[in-house]
C-alpha cells in the first residue's frame, strides 16, 4: 500500500539532502536567464533552441572554435531531471517547501514516442524494483548510487550540478561540481579505449559539427543511474551530448542515449544550460563522502517500515 505519512518523512529527509547539496556554482548570484526560448516545456525550449542556433553566431577562440568556456548549470525552471527524467522533481518536497507541487513537474525527453524511458519489458520490471526499493530500502543498493557518493556518468553529470568548461589545445575539459568529478575529451580524433575498460564516468570523445560540440562517451560501467528514478542501464550505454551556444549565456543541451541490452530504440533528452551570473565564480567543493549520513537514515527507515508489513512503491502522485 502507499503509506503517505512516510512518503511526506522521506520527502522532508530528501529536501534536508539536496539543501545541503544545492549547486554552490555562483560566488552570490544565480544563472542568467536565457532569452527568448520558454523552458516550461521541454518540447519547445527543443524546437525553439535549434531555430535560434541557425542565426546566432557565437562568440569565438583564437582558434575559430565557439567558446563554452565558463561556469555552466542546468537553467532554473520548473522540475528537475537529476530526480526524474519523465517526471521532474518531487511534488511532496515542493509541498514541503510550500511551493506549489504543479511547478515540480517537467519532462525533458524529445525523442520518444510517449516520451516516456523506452524500457524492454525486463527491465522495465527491473526498474519498478528499484522504486518498490527506493520506498524502503534496506540494502545500501537500493539507493540512488548518487546519494551514495558514487560518480555520476554521462548524461547525468551536466543536469547534475555545477560544471566548468575549458577549451586548451586538443582537448575540452569539463570539471564538475560533485564528487570532484572531471572529463578530459580529447579532440584529436583518436579511438575510444577498448570495449573491455569500464568507467564510473566512461570515455569520452569530441569532435565539432559546425557551431556544435559533439561529445560521445562509451565505456561507461553499468552501476550508475541516469536519474533518481531507478533509471538503470548496462554497461553497453552509448551517449552522444550536442552543446550548443543559442545566445551568449545559453547552451542548448542534447543527449542521445542508447543501449540495445535495455532499451528497445535510440531516444534523446534536451534542457537548457544557462552560464553562472557573476564575475570571479568558482566551483565550491562538494565531497559528498564527508559527513554522509543520509544514506544510514534512510536504511534505517526502510527496515522499520518492512518490520512493520509496509509496503509500498516511491510516486509522484500526491493526491
Amino acid at each position: 500500500m502507499k503509506n503517505r505519512l512516510f512518503a511526506s518523512v522521506m520527502a522532508l529527509a530528501a529536501v534536508a539532502v539536496v539543501l545541503s547539496l544545492v549547486p554552490a556554482l555562483a560566488a552570490g548570484q544565480g544563472p542568467r536567464t536565457q532569452a527568448d526560448c520558454p523552458t516550461g516545456d521541454i518540447e519547445l525550449f527543443h524546437r525553439c533552441a535549434i531555430e535560434k542556433a541557425k542565426s546566432f553566431t557565437p562568440p569565438r577562440r583564437p582558434d575559430g572554435r565557439p567558446d563554452l568556456h565558463g561556469f555552466w548549470v542546468r537553467a532554473t525552471g520548473p522540475g528537475s531531471p537529476s530526480h526524474s527524467l519523465e517526471e521532474g522533481s518531487e511534488p511532496l518536497a515542493f509541498i514541503i517547501q510550500g511551493r506549489d507541487p504543479g511547478t515540480a513537474k517537467v519532462n525533458v525527453i524529445v525523442e520518444s514516442a510517449d516520451r516516456m524511458i523506452p524500457y524492454q519489458p525486463w527491465a522495465a520490471a527491473k526498474r519498478r524494483e528499484h522504486l518498490v526499493n527506493l520506498f524502503a530500502p534496506t540494502k545500501r543498493e537500493h539507493v540512488d548510487p548518487d546519494d551514495r557518493c558514487f560518480l555520476n556518468g554521462a548524461p547525468r553529470q551536466v543536469y547534475g550540478g555545477g560544471f566548468q568548461v575549458l577549451q586548451v589545445p586538443g582537448n575540452v575539459l569539463f570539471l564538475f561540481e560533485n564528487s570532484h568529478a572531471y572529463r578530459i575529451i580529447p579532440m584529436d580524433g583518436r579511438p575510444h579505449v577498448a570495449d573491455n575498460i569500464k568507467l564510473w564516468v566512461g570515455d569520452s570523445r569530441g569532435r565539432w559539427e559546425g557551431n556544435t560540440l559533439v561529445v560521445e562517451v562509451t565505456n561507461q560501467n553499468d552501476q550508475t543511474w541516469l536519474d533518481s528514478h531507478g533509471s538503470f542501464h548496462s554497461d553497453a550505454l552509448r551517449v552522444v551530448e550536442r552543446f550548443t551556444l543559442i545566445d551568449a549565456d545559453t547552451i542548448h543541451y542534447e543527449a542521445s542515449i542508447e543501449d540495445p541490452k535495455v532499451f528497445t530504440r535510440p531516444w534523446k533528452i534536451a534542457m537548457p544550460l544557462n552560464r553562472s551570473g557573476e564575475d570571479g565564480v568558482e566551483l565550491w567543493e562538494e565531497a559528498c563522502h564527508e559527513g554522509e549520513r543520509s544514506v544510514e537514515h534512510m536504511l534505517e527507515g526502510g527496515r522499520l517500515l518492512r518490520e512493520k508489513g509496509v509496503t509500498g512503491i516511491h510516486t509522484h502522485d500526491v493526491k
